[in-house]
């Protein structure tokens, strides 16, 4: 999978999301979430997102359990739990595959989405392990300083409000130094882009996409 054009890998995720959408069949769900193991292992990535994968998979249990308690019926439960962990895996392997330049250029140049748009998802997608660090980083600042966040799960849900309001600050100053360098450089000005990443696709992409297309086809139709 590593070696296929960012608008394969694009269409991939779009495909998993709007089939495992449309489908209730808990049997082409879970032959779905087979399927994008499947490539992750293919691709040789599993061991980058083997831990995000198992973090996904208790968040779709944890969701299941709340629309459990809310009173929605088991079937329903279990789709949307599966639906979730679906098109959340499906996104996270195309984003550890597929640079984020790639992604730009895919979606400008073979979408034909607007640039600014584009740089949108993409900006998204850059900010995500940012974020990351930082809270990390917030998490050891205040822990030298001798703060334990224990008690009840209630105390420990408020206690985090001292890591989301410092990361919040430094995701805004940020987001403002970046809209400061963007102007700076003429970001909103040209109308022509050109891109350095390739986006050309091969023949091996037109057979691939063709495949899965027709591989996610007959999953919903006979599961």
């Amino acid at each position: 999978m590593f070696s296929f054009a960012a608008f394969t890998k694009i269409v991939f995720a779009v495909s998993i999301s709007i089939a495992a959408f449309v489908t209730n069949n808990i049997q082409a769900l879970q032959l779905f979430f087979g399927l994008e193991l499947l490539a992750a292992v293919v691709s040789g990535k599993f061991n980058q997102i083997g831990k995000a994968v198992l973090l996904l998979v208790l968040f779709a249990a944890c969701l299941f359990a709340v629309q459990m308690i809310a009173g929605s019926s088991y079937m329903v439960a279990l789709v949307s739990a599966l639906r979730m962990l679906n098109m959340a895996v499906s996104i996270l392997l195309m984003l550890i595959t597929t640079k984020t330049q790639q992604i730009t250029a895919a979606l400008v140049k073979q979408f034909h989405l607007p640039y600014q748009y584009a740089f949108m998802v993409t900006a998204v997608f850059r900010f995500v392990p940012d974020l990351l660090e930082e809270s990390k980083a917030v998490r050891e600042a205040q822990a030298c300083r001798g703060y334990k966040n224990a008690g009840s799960p209630l105390k420990r849900i408020i206690g985090y409000m001292t890591i989301i309001k410092p990361m919040v600050f430094r995701a805004i100053m940020r987001s403002e130094n970046m809209a400061v360098s963007l102007e700076m450089r003429g970001f909103s000005e040209s109308k022509q882009r050109t891109f350095m990443a390739e986006t050309k696709l091969q023949l091996i992409d037109y057979i691939a996409i063709l495949v899965f297309i027709g591989l996610c086809s007959s999953i919903i139709q006979f599961a």
